[in-house]
């Protein structure tokens, strides 16, 4: 082997070994820099997680009225390795939203839109997910509504959406919507045929549907007709959000690291398959 070789090696090893080390020493200030941040209360400052209560199985309170899911499970991890506290407070949706911008918490997991870039900066991707078209099979345009390939084909269509829903307000502004306060209140619409379209997180909505028809009763025959179109409109990431002005926006770097290992390593899969996702192929019929 050539000396320029053997020095070329040297030189990597020593460089790898410097930014391991630089890694560790900006972790060690950063924690330094929150304990200085919280003397006075005399704890670590933690970071405030403000999310969705009802959007299992990603996150959700539980039958306890815990906080709970796919999220919770990856963001309690990914902070436990920052030696960061995390608080989790869970409100519907849209409240979950403003409490977030008024400054009420640090940070949610969700889809970055250009109206959210405004007040947040973005994590890399900690899950992709399908959004996916749910119709009541007795539509009197159900086929066409199961060929539909892309969003410009939706537009002609009665759509129904839950109130806080960025991405349907960012792509499909113009269209023929109905707001809702809820999921539950989206596919009664579609029960009702006051709706032909419900574009919802395939797993999220095929779990919902799982569970009301489990509780039976006259209304399940009603989720019984809701059925997905097989053609994912397409795929999104959520990723976590955090507000600008927060202190905490100077653990991003550390934080994608910490989630891109948690990828690498199986944690996030094996997180994923602790919960039992639906197969959306009994919904496509």
């Amino acid at each position: 082997m050539t000396n320029t070789v053997l020095l070329s090696i040297k030189f990597t090893k020593l460089y790898r070994y410097k930014e391991n080390i630089l890694k560790i020493i900006y972790s060690i200030l950063l924690a330094l820099l929150l304990i200085t941040n919280c003397a006075n209360s005399g704890e670590i400052k933690a970071f405030q997680w403000i999310d969705d209560e009802d959007y299992p199985p990603l996150i959700f309170l539980n039958s306890n009225g815990k906080p709970a899911g796919i999220f919770y499970q990856i963001m309690t991890k990914a902070f436990h390795k920052l030696k960061i506290p995390l608080k989790v407070e869970l409100y519907p949706w849209a409240r979950a939203q403003k409490l977030v911008i008024e400054g009420k918490g640090d940070g949610m997991v969700s889809v970055l839109t250009k109206k959210r870039k405004q007040f947040f900066v973005a994590s890399n991707p900690i899950l992709l997910v399908s959004e996916h078209i749910f119709v009541n099979r007795n539509n009197p345009q159900i086929k066409k509504i199961m060929a539909i390939h892309s969003l410009k084909e939706i537009l002609s269509y009665r759509i129904v959406e839950t109130i806080g829903s960025g991405w349907t307000e960012q792509e499909l502004k113009g269209a023929n919507i109905t707001w809702v306060p809820d999921m539950d209140s989206a596919f009664k619409m579609l029960i009702k045929n006051r709706a032909d379209i419900y574009i919802a997180n395939g797993f999220v909505g095929a779990a919902f549907l799982q569970k009301k028809v489990k509780e039976g009763g006259s209304i399940a025959e009603g989720y019984k007709k809701i059925i997905t179109n097989p053609y994912p409109l397409r795929t999104i990431a959520f990723r976590l959000l955090i507000r600008k002005d927060s202190p905490f926006v100077k653990i991003l770097d550390n934080f994608n690291d910490i989630i891109n290992q948690m990828h690498m390593d199986g944690t996030i899969q094996n997180i994923v398959e602790e919960f039992p996702l639906p197969n959306l192929k009994v919904l496509i019929k």
